[in-house]
């Protein structure tokens, strides 16, 4: 079970350790944390970690997935609790229930997952407002992602 853990938790964030303040593709760092973030398709889990996680595989299901750090002088982040906000929709403007659920691991990753429904090149816009427990400011992130469902 330890190695569909890990192996769902590689798949769904792309793990960076830059100190600078930077934004990538799949994470931002700001005020000494790192958040992590991606959205994909729900087919691409594998049948044993969806079970695992109680997870419907289906092209038109997506799934996004955030995980927050703390960095630390000379050491490897640690995984912490956060308060997220998550607000989601296409661009028509159409609403995109997404219940995010935290997710931790033996591990001690930590990482916040939830699912919604997506059609043929449907793009979401994401907008998250992150709040890494220990700290009083909002790290706000926004990205967007395409879903194939032929």
């Amino acid at each position: 079970m330890k190695k569909l853990s890990t192996l769902i938790f590689a798949l769904c964030i792309s793990i960076s350790f830059s100190v600078a303040s930077t934004e990538t593709e799949n994470s931002k760092t700001e005020n000494g944390f790192e958040v992590h973030f991606n959205a994909f398709s729900t087919d691409f889990l594998t049948k044993e970690v969806a079970k695992q996680y109680q997870i419907g595989r289906s092209k038109t299901r997506g799934m996004l997935n955030i995980a927050v750090l703390k960095q630390q002088d000379g050491k490897v982040s640690l995984p912490i609790d956060a308060n997220i906000t998550i607000k989601a929709q296409n661009l028509y403007g159409q609403n995109k229930e997404v219940e995010l659920r935290k997710i931790s691991e033996n591990d001690g990753a930590i990482y916040y997952i939830g699912t919604f429904t997506v059609s043929s090149r449907e793009t979401i816009i994401f907008k998250a407002q992150v709040t890494p427990d220990g700290s009083n400011k909002v790290i706000d992130i926004k990205f967007d992602h395409e879903f194939f469902t032929d």
